[in-house]
């Protein structure tokens, strides 16, 4: 039989315990581990309730619906302001023709219509296309739906109550529909919409 010396168990002893000194190192490292991986996530979560906490920018709606309500008159202005152009060479020729008789308060009043054409060219017409053209794209982002009561309560111009029952809508679903349009409109040319807000040039 094989016995031990003193010495031998005092080196098992001393390996024992080397060995777990080494196990509760791997612990210490993996239980290290796991708290980093918390602590990322738990950073990635607050970032994520941190994005949530941001307020969205707010839709100035009546404003948004008088844009929409004033449409359908730019064209209008835009068709007429157009035609005008065409009176230009003709008004031209009549201010020389008044002039040539010497006539200077009707070549005063003929002039001052020219000037008024011109002016109407440089700058109301420019004006008219960038907004209908603003519109125009704001459309793109409207379902059929959203399109369809557009038309009907801001081109048209229909009577809420009117619109709300063509559409077959109740009243709670019209007014989520309107408020969900708006947005839509609104988010899609919020950069832009200096081009709205600018005073028309035109005198009544």
């Amino acid at each position: 039989m094989h016995f031990r010396s003193i010495a031998d168990y005092t080196f098992l002893g001393e390996r024992t315990m080397t060995m777990e000194t080494e196990c509760e190192q791997c612990i210490l490292m993996t239980n290290d581990k796991q708290t980093g991986r918390r602590m990322h996530g738990s950073q990635h979560v607050q970032q994520e309730w941190d994005n949530e906490d941001v307020e969205p920018i707010p839709v100035p709606y009546e404003k948004v619906e008088l844009w929409l309500k004033s449409y359908k008159d730019w064209k209008a202005r835009l068709k007429y302001v157009q035609s005008e152009q065409s009176y230009i060479p003709e008004l031209t020729r009549t201010l020389q023709v008044v002039a040539a008789h010497n006539n200077g308060r009707k070549q005063e009043t003929v002039l001052r219509m020219v000037i008024r054409r011109i002016e109407i060219t440089e700058h109301e017409i420019p004006l008219l296309l960038s907004r209908i053209g603003l519109i125009d794209y704001a459309f793109s982002a409207l379902t059929p739906e959203e399109g369809m009561f557009i038309q009907l309560r801001y081109i048209d111009q229909m009577a809420p109550t009117e619109a709300m029952s063509r559409l077959a809508l109740s009243r709670r679903a019209y007014f989520y529909l309107r408020k969900r349009s708006l947005d839509k409109i609104y988010t899609k040319i919020k950069d832009r919409t200096i081009l709205l807000d600018l005073d028309s040039f035109h005198e009544d």
